[in-house]
């Protein structure tokens, strides 16, 4: 494998970047980024997560993802209640608000998305979902 040029951790991590410029760029009219908007995907799509679930699938401390978390609820995007298992537990729900604008903005990364992977053929295209989805969960089983 490390006779592939370039790199495949290469060309993985500029199509991210890539990617993500695209996407920062389109959601600041929505005063979001990339971050935002994957954390408020994430407490939509995993109803009650906590902010350290969400610091550890990110790889940033807690401190940073609280920050990232307040400022998404100061905009009544979620809100936080303590978990009825753990008091010190605060779990994370999308509010209508937020779930509007995650509308939107899903909208958006729907077209970044074809920008980026249009011109695959749909099964080339499914594969390599299939590809980075399981690679992805190996990865985080290591963790």
């Amino acid at each position: 494998m490390s006779d592939l040029r370039p790199r495949l951790i290469y060309l993985v991590n500029n199509i991210n970047l890539l990617t993500r410029k695209s996407l920062d760029e389109r959601l600041k009219a929505h005063q979001l980024g990339g971050l935002q908007y994957t954390i408020l995907t994430l407490v939509r799509d995993r109803e009650g997560i906590s902010s350290a679930e969400l610091s550890r699938r990110f790889f940033v401390t807690p401190q940073t993802m609280n920050e990232s978390v307040t400022a998404l609820e100061r905009r009544g995007l979620i809100t936080r209640s303590e978990s009825e298992a753990n008091k010190r537990i605060l779990c994370a729900r999308i509010t209508d608000e937020g779930r509007a604008l995650l509308a939107q903005c899903d909208a958006i990364a729907n077209e970044v998305e074809a920008e980026v992977f249009g011109g695959l053929p749909p099964g080339d295209l499914k594969a390599l979902h299939r590809i980075l989805r399981d690679q992805l969960h190996r990865m985080m089983q290591q963790v």
